[in-house]
């Protein structure tokens, strides 16, 4: 059996440029921390980033644009562009891994994904030969430094019940508020629907599709009660439309827009939402959370004060 390990070598050294929006050091934007456990990363436009190389010994090279990043336990997000004719023997990681195809094809032991198809595969489970004929841009996420095994065999122990496979947003029907996993101090808003894509059956970390209606998303929450708290991280992913939201940072509130393809990753148990969150269109998002989505609603944010983040036609008048 052969090990391929991962080189994320380029990591420390761009680190320092991920920053929402082009240029240097903003006083007035977010930045992405280098540690997400500790420090909320949002308002993260990929079309801002560059591409670097993406190299695991042994398999054909990609690129990568990072999303976030925990330095203890290595967990990521991140976009990955596959050229075309890319291939990837059969074999295993040696960590969970959920794939979201954004674009382009992706066929995974004879199985084919094509936009917002999902496939999630635990740690040590041999999948087949993953190619792609046109090329595809993948959200992927791994909750450690990935190793790859090329191996016929799944690892022992493996947990291959907890595999997805075949699923597609456009072929899955909308889940029923009463079989979505979830506990709230107040019932769900009419303005949204909701697809769940896994939960595990061990942690309860979960992934999901959500969708609101344009206009005010906090139509149907708790009166006077705008913001919301969850007791795990959460991270999302704008596919479609836009949403402006607050979050209660240490440097008081803070309100940006994010249009498609925005990302953030939020600890647990920081405010967010308030009374500026809406969207003009729509938003479809994508949601990832660390257990049991628990969420409490308050009046107030934790340090009441509103600073805007600038949004790039603001800047050019």
């Amino acid at each position: 059996m052969r090990i391929a390990i991962v080189r994320l070598f380029l990591f420390m050294a761009f680190a320092p440029c991920l920053m929402v929006g082009a240029g240097g050091q903003n006083p007035n934007r977010v930045s992405q921390s280098k540690d997400r456990s500790k420090e909320f990363v949002g308002w993260v436009q990929p079309e801002k980033l560059y591409w670097r190389p993406f190299s695991i010994t042994g398999l054909p090279d990609a690129e990568f644009k990072l999303l976030s990043y925990d330095e203890t336990t290595r967990a990521r997000a991140q976009i990955t562009r596959l050229p075309a004719g890319w291939r990837q023997p059969k074999g295993y990681f040696n960590t969970n891994e959920e794939i979201f195809v954004l674009s382009g094809d992706l066929t995974i032991g004879g199985k084919k994904m094509s936009k917002y198809s999902y496939a999630y595969y635990p740690a040590g489970y041999a999948h087949g030969q993953a190619t792609t004929e046109y090329g595809a841009t993948l959200l992927q996420w791994w909750d450690a430094d990935p190793e790859f095994a090329v191996s016929n065999e799944h690892k022992p122990g493996t947990r291959t019940a907890e595999l997805v496979e075949d699923w597609n947003f456009y072929e899955t029907p909308w889940t029923r508020d009463q079989d979505f996993p979830a506990k709230y101090d107040f019932p769900t808003p009419p303005n949204r629907r909701l697809k769940l894509l896994r939960q595990d059956k061990v942690t309860g970390q979960m992934t999901w599709i959500n969708w609101s209606s344009p206009g005010n998303v906090r139509v149907g929450y708790p009166p006077n009660q705008p913001w919301e708290v969850h007791t795990s991280w959460e991270e999302a992913m704008v596919l479609e439309g836009d949403l402006t939201y607050g979050e209660c940072l240490p440097q008081g509130e803070v309100v940006g827009t994010y249009t498609a393809g925005g990302y953030f990753f939020r600890p647990a148990g920081i405010r967010h939402g308030g009374r500026s969150a809406g969207a003009s269109s729509y938003a479809l998002f994508l949601f990832r959370c660390g257990n049991l989505l628990e969420t409490h609603y308050y009046a107030d944010c934790d340090n009441p004060r509103k600073q805007a983040v600038p949004q790039d036609k603001e800047e050019e008048k």
